[in-house]
């Protein structure tokens, strides 16, 4: 639990470990540690952060929580693994990770919040995400909505590709179109997609695999549908 609280800006959430079930490297490649450069790293490996209950999950400079933190991914982050796993002295695992800022910096993360994931097409990366810090908190419509997580489909309602930063809404609520602020997350969502099971106060969530999807669950936090 100290681990949790450290790694995640005091998450306690009940998340389950996947280090096993994230693509492992040989024990060669993990012996090499934080010095292993980005040329010597075998086919590209990618993972999502998840389960930090939007607190965000820490990078570190180094495979442990005694190393400073040198950023903090907002859940749902892709982020491609350079390196790992590497045990630290609690046997938790770390993967060195990078492409979470434009100067290509890199750090290490902890395999209990990274779930593994395809690598992504092109077009479906998120290019389009603002942040949430350039919008004023007050400006904007805002209730407590049922939050779901859905991770099927290839096309939106409004014919866009799928992709992180989508959710389905009821378009008598939430026109489509509209960006939206969630409790918890650092980016700003846009109101594209719809479904048959999404009415009133509900916003389906899209995220890129469904091991994700299936750990948010179901939860009922504040939205805010921004003014144009």
């Amino acid at each position: 639990m100290r681990l949790r609280c450290a790694i995640a800006a005091g998450v306690l959430l009940p998340v389950a470990l996947m280090a096993d079930a994230f693509l492992a490297v040989t024990s060669a490649q993990a012996r090499n540690g934080p010095e292993r450069q980005e040329s010597d790293t075998p086919s590209a490996r990618y993972a999502r952060v998840v389960g930090t209950g939007g607190e965000g999950l820490h990078v570190r400079q180094g495979p442990g929580v005694s190393y400073p933190v040198a950023w903090t991914l907002a859940e749902g982050t892709r982020v491609r693994v350079m390196d790992g796993p590497v045990p630290d002295s609690q046997s938790y695992r770390w993967y060195r990770v990078t492409g979470y800022d434009s100067a290509g910096g890199s750090g290490w993360s902890a395999a209990e919040f990274l779930v593994q994931i395809d690598a992504p097409e092109p077009d479906a990366l998120p290019t389009a995400r603002v942040s949430a810090a350039s919008v004023p908190s007050s400006s904007g419509r805002s209730f407590v909505a049922q939050l779901t997580a859905y991770a099927h489909g290839s096309r939106t309602a409004t014919g866009t590709p799928v992709r992180w930063g989508v959710i389905a809404v009821d378009p008598r609520v939430i026109p489509l179109g509209s960006r939206v602020r969630i409790e918890g997350f650092t980016d700003i969502f846009v109101a594209e997609d719809t479904g048959s099971g999404v009415s009133g106060n509900h916003v389906d969530i899209y995220f890129p695999d469904a091991a994700s999807a299936i750990r948010f669950g179901v939860q009922h936090r504040t939205v805010t549908v921004l003014d144009p």
